[in-house]
């Protein structure tokens, strides 16, 4: 009998042919056609592009700002953005054309205007001689297996003053017990069978890595080491400015989950040059996202 693959085995071309195929898929497709996001949801994105979009007007520059969704999907960040900073020209890259038609279908729908869609995957557009000064990966980098060389990568499409923001993916906390207990009682009825029955299964089958995992999200239940994420990218010379982990997701989640020890997301924000104009900023950015997250978080520098 043929050994199983583990993750380390896939190449990173692997795991983009995975990501197409799941994104494209008619059941995806529908959840993501029904879902309506409420803001109160997503109050990071607000909050932290809102800030960061302050930091950076705060340089003086006069053009609007050039930005990126990369990996976006619906183009949620790309929307937030927007409302953040309406000048901005935006563009949404995502290798599923079914992702981009219902961000199209929902941008028009809320007459938003100036967003390009991009059918395209991460490396190809990144490998193109362009320039942003915001490059967005909003619950993507965890869809990657070299995080530090996409975001590298990314830094290279930068403008001088460019940032990178990095949000909503998960920690290494979200293997843990305790997480995925509160995930097994805050989950419906079916998901709790659904839970159950794979747990029943890997009992039975006495495996557990070897086991057919979804190769497009196998870092959601992995999580990423995100403190390692950063000294890695502060070793190839970029500065990390702002680093949080917080919890996500229903407004009572997200106040119940901090005292469990739950802050299970992580978000960066991370400067091309060292800048002295941002280095004096810093402080101005946490205060700004402290004081508005509704929630409990830990800032990680």
């Amino acid at each position: 009998m043929a050994k199983r693959k583990k993750w380390e085995d896939y190449s990173e071309q692997d795991i983009l042919v995975a990501n197409i195929d799941k994104y494209n898929n008619d059941a995806i497709v529908k959840f993501y056609e029904e879902l309506e996001e409420p803001r109160y949801q997503y109050i990071e994105y607000y909050v932290i592009f809102d800030a960061v979009v302050k930091m950076w007007n705060s340089l003086g520059i006069k053009q609007p700002i050039r930005a990126v969704d990369m990996c976006g999907g619906a183009g949620k960040a790309a929307f937030v953005l927007k409302e953040c900073s309406p000048e901005a020209i935006v563009k949404l890259v995502d290798v599923s054309d079914k992702m981009l038609a219902i961000a199209d279908d929902k941008a028009k729908k809320s007459n938003i205007r100036g967003i390009t869609p991009i059918e395209q995957d991460a490396f190809s557009f990144l490998a193109e001689e362009a320039e942003y000064d915001i490059i967005m990966f909003s619950s993507a980098i965890h869809h990657f297996k070299d995080p530090v060389g996409l975001i590298n990568l990314a830094a290279g499409r930068l403008s001088e003053n460019g940032l990178i923001i990095t949000i909503a993916d998960p920690t290494t906390i979200t293997k843990s017990r305790r997480y995925k207990f509160f995930e097994f009682l805050a989950t419906n009825s079916e998901g709790k069978k659904g839970k159950l029955k794979a747990f029943f299964k890997r009992d039975n089958q006495n495996l557990t890595e070897e086991l057919d995992f979804d190769l497009a999200e196998y870092q959601t239940y992995t999580g990423i080491d995100d403190l390692s994420l950063r000294l890695d990218l502060s070793g190839i010379g970029l500065h990390p400015l702002m680093h949080i982990r917080y919890p996500a997701g229903e407004p009572y989640m997200t106040k119940i989950m901090p005292y469990l020890g739950l802050c299970w997301a992580f978000s960066l924000v991370i400067s091309k040059n060292n800048l002295p104009q941002y280095e004096s900023y810093k402080n101005t950015l946490n205060y700004e996202i402290k004081s508005k997250l509704p929630f409990k978080f830990k800032f990680m520098i």
